[in-house]
């Protein structure tokens, strides 16, 4: 009796360890939650649509200063660029001048801290911009942007970002609002560049969300073009793109007040 009870026990206690445990899913993102609680800046309602339209407008006029300035940036001869963020914030503000001039107080209040935040990433990056003798300084308008927004987030806490078709940053893993934007402009084709928008919540907090899609411009061919699949300079696979065609999101997030 005490063998059977004996032979019993040694068989359960086979039959539960035998099963393995679940695979832990190592390096995963941890589930739920929002990217942002901590909202420093809100704006009402009535002025969301045209904050989230000012600020998305400003972030793509300074990358395209930076794309102008991208020749100067990648020769190996020069040292120091000229491109300080002093110099980069004047062209900046120059640009957008005319989008400043209906601007709400809290809406030129926002847009300064966005300067500042544009203006100190150029700064960070002095050493890198006018090392010798290198002429692919990894540093481009999306660097910007990625190391801008991450400033601006912590200073404001509105989320601005530029989630990828396929992305090389985890910065830029669309969550599912952008994924579903992306898939809607990329049925779409060229002709659709109207933002998708939408008022919903981030935890307790109503949140106004603008996406707006970044297209593929001659000069990023050379990473994200033909043919698909061949290591780009990065040693990256290319996409396969075609000019015009999306590549990412202007993305921003911005709290609600009322």
């Amino acid at each position: 009796m005490a063998i059977g009870r004996a032979a019993a026990l040694a068989a359960l206690v086979l039959m539960t360890t035998a099963v393995p445990a679940a695979a832990e899913d190592v390096g995963a993102r941890a589930k739920g939650g929002y990217p942002e609680y901590l909202f420093l800046e809100k704006t009402p309602r009535a002025e969301a649509k045209s904050t989230a339209e000012k600020l998305a407008r400003t972030v793509i006029a300074g990358r395209m200063i930076i794309f102008a300035y991208s020749g100067k940036l990648t020769d190996p001869e020069l040292g120091d660029k000229g491109f300080s963020g002093e110099v980069f914030e004047k062209q900046w503000r120059a640009a957008v001048d005319a989008e400043m001039l209906d601007a709400t107080p809290n809406q030129k209040r926002i847009i300064e801290k966005l300067f500042g935040a544009g203006r100190q990433v150029i700064d960070n990056n002095q050493d890198r911009l006018n090392v010798k003798g290198i002429a692919w300084k990894n540093f481009l308008p999306a660097k910007w942007e990625r190391e801008m927004g991450q400033v601006f987030t912590a200073r404001t806490g509105i989320i601005i970002k530029q989630p990828g078709r396929a992305y090389r940053s985890p910065v830029n893993v669309p969550d599912d609002a952008e994924r579903g934007a992306l898939e809607y402009f990329i049925k779409a084709g060229q002709g659709e560049n109207a933002a998708q928008t939408v008022y919903t919540t981030m935890g307790k907090q109503a949140v106004y969300r603008h996406m707006e899609p970044i297209r593929l411009i001659p000069p990023c061919l050379g990473c994200h073009g033909q043919p698909k699949g061949a290591p780009d300079m990065l040693g990256y696979e290319k996409d396969g793109l075609d000019a015009g065609d999306v590549i990412g999101l202007m993305s921003v997030t911005i709290a609600v007040s009322d």
